[in-house]
């Protein structure tokens, strides 16, 4: 990956987003410090894919803390949105939302049209869990909206992660219950990274790299010990997953 010297940067535009996340509420803010230490390697990363010529594009799947995060971390860069549009997390006049449900995926008709050229970097962050639509499908409707050598940034939490296997050993289901807010569902499918292999194959997406981490500082005592525990373990056993996609 090519890129621009950009650490310092992002650790001065993580203290702007810690000042913008405490005047949100108190779930917000709780979620902005669960997630801090995943937003700050997603922004080096996107920092270390931007091209030197500054022509750089990035759409990112579910406007929140990341959208803000990237844009103050890029300035100069053109970072627009798809999905639920969340006015807590819009980031500019210049940048562009698309309404759709993530879901409609299945239907091609339903896909965005882009008027312009396509984007250099998707980022997918903890949104495919909460589908219940084939991410065979919506990976492809992401593809259809890179511009070549594009790359689409997905993570989502581990299904194998060493606290869900300790819970069904016990007998207690890992994952939560659907909700009824369609809006926010909770998880519908977690996935592990064999099944985002088989995925981004089916969608001729080549897998250029995969990172597993613990990086969640989960509220639950168990979950807690359990991520520390597994940063010292086999990656598959860790928490969550990070995987860069490329249009090739």
């Amino acid at each position: 990956m090519g890129g621009r010297g950009e650490e310092s940067g992002v650790g001065d535009s993580l203290l702007e987003v810690d000042r913008f996340a405490s005047s949100l509420d108190a779930e917000a803010a709780r979620y902005w410090s669960l997630h801090r230490t995943r937003f700050e390697w997603l922004a080096n990363f996107a920092c270390r894919c931007a091209p030197e010529n500054g022509d750089y594009r990035l759409l990112d799947v579910g406007n929140s803390f990341q959208t803000v995060l990237l844009k103050a971390v890029l300035p100069y860069s053109q970072v627009d949105t798809i999905g639920f549009f969340d006015h807590r997390f819009a980031v500019g006049e210049c940048s562009r939302h698309i309404e759709m449900d993530l879901n409609d995926a299945y239907d091609v008709s339903r896909w965005p049209k882009l008027e312009g050229d396509g984007y250099d970097l998707i980022v997918f962050a903890e949104v495919v869990e909460h589908l219940y639509t084939s991410p065979e499908q919506i990976l492809n409707c992401l593809k259809s909206l890179l511009r070549p050598n594009g790359r689409v940034l997905l993570q989502t939490p581990n299904a194998a992660a060493l606290k869900k296997r300790l819970r069904l050993l016990s007998g207690e289901n890992p994952y939560e219950l659907i909700r009824l807010d369609r809006t926010n569902p909770g998880h519908f499918r977690e996935l592990t990274v064999a099944d985002l292999r088989r995925y981004a194959d089916r969608c001729g997406l080549q897998v250029e790299s995969v990172w597993m981490d613990s990086n969640l500082i989960d509220g639950k005592r168990f979950d807690r010990v359990c991520d520390h525990i597994s940063r010292w373990l086999p990656g598959p056993l860790r928490g969550g997953i990070s995987m860069s996609l490329r249009l090739v």
